[in-house]
């Protein structure tokens, strides 16, 4: 049975996904408005992808901060990372609601957008991987894949957080005043929810599993090194379980939105509220995910998700374009069951199949190179592939490919042991 001091932890540590999140689904749902504030506005289609761009580049500097907290946390703990890592989190995201817009200032506020993504990305390096690990770590094992999903389910409760946020003062204010001041108004309370996450990660306790390898001196010297030198068919295995899973979260969740508005012609206002009904069915999807997993293997779930993804994202999309409402919502409701089952297995899959030793700074390294070059740039290379081919399926093509390479890994590399 999970007991009440594991119950506190989990909370503890699984609430720290929310801020992540909250800043990633605003950024999200705000790219076609920040498109418009902080790039010239002759070219909208260039100035999508470069606001996609902005977005990826958070993503690519997320292994830069992996390194960092990665050392931080096989060496001083899991606990204490999380903590110092929610604080790093906190400034960039606050310090957007506060920037000046390309009218106001020019060229200087893509460059300064920029630099507060990068400060975002190192930041988040070792934030969702390390809550993998503390939440891995802290569970008994009958009910690890169920606990474990937290993560994801506080990233959701992040992105339904910042949906609801942005409605409700999108309701209160006319397009006028929301596009001058009132999209900065879901930043500014940033700092509150910050204060209240760091409040709660300091009542973390330690794991087991690394307060056993400093009990016997089984902590690497240097973790990056040992990872580098030891590690790394490991830290390609996680590289290819998360391929697919990236991908298609950001598809589904990210792309979507743009998808939706730019080919079916549908209002942002009605695009978000889909995304934002779906992103709450996910809160009690994935822990029903979770629990599944734990009674079945996690090489026969992954197995199964891959399948599953691989032969159904093409027609899925195929389908949508056919624009029936009540068409659209079935297809986008499978898509979401899909996702919730990926994210329940992925999730506890990457840290059991990863050793202890060193295993928050090569998981977090693996980790967040895969994020940054599958999911970081779905987005980006989605809209690039159509606006090159005019093949509205090319988005769906590409989704399969990383499915395949992912079922692969799965195949050859994962055990199936519970």
């Amino acid at each position: 049975m999970i007991k009440p001091h594991q119950i506190q932890s989990i909370l503890g540590s699984s609430i720290g996904n929310v801020l992540e999140w909250y800043d990633f689904g605003l950024f999200a749902m705000y790219s076609s408005l920040f498109s418009r504030l902080f790039f010239p506005s002759k070219d909208a289609h260039s100035a999508l992808i470069m606001t996609f761009g902005i977005l990826a580049i958070g993503f690519l500097c997320r292994p830069i901060g992996s390194v960092i907290f990665g050392y931080l946390g096989d060496k001083q703990g899991r606990a204490k990372t999380l903590r110092l890592s929610i604080l790093m989190i906190s400034i960039p995201t606050l310090l957007i609601g506060f920037l000046p817009t390309y009218a106001e200032i020019g060229i200087l506020a893509p460059t300064l957008l920029t630099l507060i993504r990068i400060w975002q990305g190192i930041s988040l390096g070792g934030e969702y991987s390390g809550n993998l690990i503390y939440l891995v770590e802290s569970s008994p094992k009958p009910y690890r894949a169920t606990i474990t999903s937290f993560a994801a389910t506080g990233a959701n409760v992040g992105i339904l957080l910042a949906a609801s946020v942005s409605a409700i003062v999108n309701y209160l204010l006319n397009d006028h005043l929301f596009q001058t001041i009132g999209w900065r108004i879901p930043y500014i309370l940033s700092g509150v929810l910050s204060l209240f996450i760091y409040f709660t990660r300091l009542k973390l306790q330690e794991t087991k599993v690394f307060s056993e390898l400093k009990k016997h001196h089984r902590l690497v010297k240097n973790p990056i090194s040992f990872v580098f030198k030891h590690n790394i068919p490991y830290m390609l295995r996680i590289m290819g379980l998360t391929c697919m899973g990236s991908t298609f979260y950001y598809l589904c969740f990210v792309f979507m939105p743009t998808f939706l508005m730019q080919n079916l012609n549908y209002s942002m206002k009605k695009a978000s509220s889909l995304m934002t009904f779906f992103i709450a069915t996910m809160i009690l999807f994935v822990p029903l995910a979770g629990r599944l997993c734990d009674q079945i293997s996690r090489k026969k779930m992954l197995l199964f998700n891959a399948t599953v993804i691989t032969i159904f994202t093409i027609p899925a999309f195929n389908l949508l374009l056919d624009n029936y409402s009540l068409v659209v919502f079935l297809v986008l409701i499978l898509l979401t069951i899909a996702s919730s089952l990926e994210q329940a297995t992925t999730s506890v899959a990457v840290v059991e199949n990863y050793p202890p030793p060193a295993r928050y700074a090569g998981l977090s390294i693996g980790y967040n190179i895969s994020n940054a070059f599958f999911g970081g740039t779905a987005p980006l290379i989605c809209e690039a592939l159509i606006h090159k081919t005019h093949f509205l399926l090319a988005p769906a093509v590409y989704i399969v490919a990383c499915s395949i390479l992912t079922g692969l890994v799965v195949l050859f590399f994962v055990s199936d042991a519970p």
